[in-house]
């Protein structure tokens, strides 16, 4: 019976630390986005206006774009980020919309609605 136990005992343990292992993996990728691991930069997505907007917008890690379907404006969303690119654009802006896309607090891009009143700020952050 002793041995039955003991046996039990390590089974349960040897589960816990792969448990363990596994949930620390996570841990760490999902912190490598942020830069944890790397480099990082404060990256600030900014639309300016009147009234509201749709806007779409991605940072750095992300796989798929969010959308603020009625963001009032002036919108901003600040996130810290590792490599990759960052996004923001709007569909069908008033006149004197822009957006802009500000890295550790430097302007990056800058742009104003073209023709048919859309608008799109790009930038990558890498070394």
């Amino acid at each position: 019976m002793q041995a039955n136990a003991m046996k039990s005992r390590t089974s349960r343990a040897y589960v816990k630390s792969v448990l363990l292992a596994g949930a620390s993996a996570v841990a760490a990728l999902s912190l490598a986005g942020c830069g944890l691991f790397g480099d990082s930069w404060d990256v600030k997505l900014e639309v300016t206006g009147k009234g509201s907007a749709g806007v779409d917008y991605n940072f750095s890690g992300e796989t798929e774009p969010k959308h603020d379907t009625r963001a009032q404006l002036p919108w901003t969303k600040t996130q810290n980020v590792g490599y990759g690119f960052n996004s923001v654009s709007v569909n069908h802006a008033a006149p004197g919309t822009v957006c802009r896309i500000y890295v550790d607090g430097k302007l990056k891009e800058e742009k104003k609605p073209d023709a048919k009143g859309n608008l799109s700020c790009n930038v990558s952050v890498q070394n």
